[in-house]
């Protein structure tokens, strides 16, 4: 079966042919114009011309399974100790979590049946609704609306009856979607590194980043998203002169916003040390939880933190709790099936002819990673503590049923992939790549430099 390989200017079949190194023999027969490498990529609506259907990647589906049932049994484990062995409160929680899970598991394969298509052209939809609720929450809080649940002084999220709703993960969903769709359109019309492609990402980002960490003091959310911009600006090409320029805004912003909120300044003061016993408490206990595990841990249903020690045991504190029943040996194997997921979704951009698809694989990796890594550095105590908890583990349910839905959306694209790995610089040429892209430049003068050298070599033959 022949296999078709991009190249600046032409795509050549079978042989050895990649970044300008082509078969003589071949290049002539087989050769076609940027065009229509383009043609073969979308149709006549613009609309994505996807690489044949096949097996998706099963690995992403075992891997959420096995976090889910980990932070259902970690719960459960400890369940006697948070609720006062109340066998019925017990019944009731662990119920609710497992309806969440449930719910999450459908919308999983929803999500990987409706056609990628879809997703492009609803981006902006989902990522304009989730930012009007995430902006309606504190408003109707401050109207005291018994809609909107707030504690501490800030309002996260909707209370209907028995159940709650957390906007703010219905956003990273929006914003992985909206930025990808954003970008590779930019891409495509050879404008991603224009100054108002710049103003525009900005833009977004800063109304974003005010309304969840400016009205709803969420900075853990708040940084999740940033991540997301991050990975999905630099997974599209954008050259580095701008990255810098948004990462400089992104740092300026946080302080800011840092030094205008007491509560954020008290963690920081606690993470330095500030000698505070009531400040310290948090981190102290989950300190003392993980150290008092040891190698294997103290073994399920035996945790002494749980018993109203450590505050947040389900939530953010979860790892914590892991380290003290399951002890270095269960951290060491939570994050080891993290990384796996994580590198395993990650690998599919390698394998993926279109930028779309790359860069919402890229956002939903964001997404979790950032997560994954803010959860534990803040209860190792690397970083101050943020609020944010582990996805599929923490007992979340809103935060689950997103985390599902992206996992169901990569599980769809993983459909997609190449036999072999595409070049980022590939992706871009193919699809009306930038001629800013730093990447691209170097790509060009490498195969122009060849190609002039092939002729020099061909005449002196002659």
């Amino acid at each position: 079966m022949e296999r078709w390989r991009y190249n600046a200017n032409r795509v050549s079949a079978g042989g050895s042919s990649w970044a300008g190194r082509v078969d003589p023999a071949k290049s002539r027969q087989n050769q076609i114009t940027a065009r229509q490498i383009k043609a073969d990529l979308f149709d006549d609506n613009g609309e994505l011309k996807l690489a044949r259907r096949h097996r998706a990647d099963h690995g992403i589906v075992a891997l959420a399974v096995a976090l889910s049932i980990f932070g259902v049994v970690i719960i459960y484990s400890i369940a006697s100790g948070l609720y006062g062995g109340n066998t019925t409160v017990i019944n009731r929680e662990m119920l609710k979590r497992g309806i969440f899970l449930a719910i999450g598991v459908v919308l999983f394969i929803v999500a990987s049946r409706i056609p990628l298509n879809w997703w492009k052209k609803a981006g902006p939809y989902i990522f304009l609704i989730a930012l009007l609720i995430c902006l309606a929450l504190p408003i109707l809080g401050a109207a005291h609306v018994p809609v909107a649940r707030c504690a501490l002084g800030a309002c996260r999220w909707y209370k209907l009856g028995a159940v709650s709703f957390q906007p703010a993960e219905f956003l990273k969903l929006g914003t992985v979607l909206f930025m990808a769709g954003y970008l590779s359109t930019r891409l495509a019309n050879g404008k991603l590194n224009d100054n108002l492609t710049l103003v525009e990402v900005l833009a977004v980002m800063l109304v974003s980043l005010l309304i969840i960490v400016g009205l709803q003091r969420d900075m853990g959310t708040g940084a999740a998203i940033v991540a997301i911009f991050l990975i999905e600006l630099v997974m599209s090409g954008m050259s580095w002169r701008k990255l810098a320029i948004v990462l400089g805004v992104i740092v300026l912003l946080f302080i800011v916003m840092t030094l205008a909120a007491p509560h954020r300044m008290s963690r920081i003061f606690t993470f330095t040390k500030s000698g505070n016993a009531d400040s310290d408490y948090h981190i102290n206990q989950a300190l003392i939880g993980l150290g008092s595990g040891g190698l294997t841990g103290r073994g399920l249903g035996q945790s002494v933190q749980a018993f109203g020690w450590l505050p947040e045991a389900v939530n953010d504190s979860i790892f914590a709790i892991v380290g003290e029943t399951l002890g270095f040996v269960g951290t060491v194997g939570l994050i080891a099936m993290f990384a796996f997921l994580i590198m395993r979704m990650f690998s599919k951009t390698n394998y993926l002819n279109n930028m779309y698809l790359r860069l919402v694989v890229a956002g939903v990796v964001g997404w979790l990673a950032s997560h994954v890594l803010a959860n534990v550095m803040a209860m190792t105590h690397l970083i101050p503590l943020t609020g944010i908890t582990l996805p599929l583990v923490s007992s979340g349910g809103t935060s689950a049923i997103f985390v599902m839905i992206s996992l169901g959306v990569v599980f769809e694209i993983s459909c997609y992939t190449a036999h072999r790995r595409i070049d980022i610089a590939e992706v871009n040429e193919s699809q009306g790549g930038d001629n800013e892209n730093p990447v691209r430049r170097r790509r060009q003068r490498w195969s122009h430099s060849t190609d002039r050298r092939r002729s020099r070599t061909t005449t002196s033959a002659g």
